[in-house]
Order: structure tokens, then C-alpha cells, then sequence
């Protein structure tokens, strides 16, 4: 196994907090025009989906997942072998996280805003 150089990781992990807070922010803003909300909170949904987006990642690289190989014939007439022991899409669970937290938060203060009595 190759040693990944600390920048690389770092610069990684800086797109996908990014590529996070993009998602979330647009989540929240589509999710407070369909409920009408007053007001979407766009640095607290950026930072949901963020949070999102690098929990997905994290936990998918550490939590085990049943091992799966997938066994691939070249065309020279030889095979090549990979064995995972750990989920192989993260970026897809990583959306979903990333668009489910501010969905939720967004949902939350539309089902407080509607249930406030009127005075």
C-alpha cells in the first residue's frame, strides 16, 4: 500500500466539505421554497450538509462491510482480483447524508413554524 502524502488528504477533504456545503445550502434553499418558509438558514444547512457529506465518507472508510471480490478477465487472457472489506460507494451514502440533514432541519422548522399558535 502507498503512503498518501497529509496535502493530498487535506485537499480531499476540503472538496468534499465543500462539494457537502454546496449541497446542503441548495437542499435547504429548495426545501424552504416548497414549505414557503420565511427565511432558509443557509450557513446552517451549508454546515449540515458539510457535516453530512464527511460523516458519510468517515464512517463509510471505517465501519467493516461484508467482503466482496470482484474478479476481472484481462484481455491478454489473465484475471485480476479485488477483495473489499469495506463498503466501495461512500460518495453515494455521502450525498444522501448530505441532503437528508438539512432536509430535516428545514422540515423541523416548517413543522414548528405551522403548529406555533397565532397570535
Amino acid at each position: 500500500m502507498l503512503p498518501v502524502l497529509w496535502p493530498v488528504v487535506a485537499m480531499h477533504v476540503v472538496a468534499y466539505a465543500l462539494a457537502g456545503m454546496a449541497i446542503g445550502a441548495i437542499t435547504g434553499w429548495v426545501v424552504s421554497r416548497m414549505t414557503k418558509g420565511r427565511r432558509p438558514g443557509f450557513v446552517k444547512n451549508a454546515l449540515l450538509g458539510s457535516f453530512g457529506f464527511l460523516g458519510g465518507i468517515i464512517s463509510c472508510a471505517r465501519i467493516p462491510w461484508p467482503e466482496n471480490t470482484v474478479v476481472e478477465q484481462l484481455p491478454g487472457g489473465g484475471s485480476v482480483a479485488t477483495t473489499m472489506g469495506r463498503y466501495q460507494h461512500p460518495q453515494r451514502v455521502a450525498v444522501a447524508l448530505a441532503i437528508l440533514f438539512p432536509l430535516l432541519l428545514e422540515l423541523y422548522k416548517w413543522n414548528k413554524h405551522k403548529s406555533a399558535p397565532l397570535t
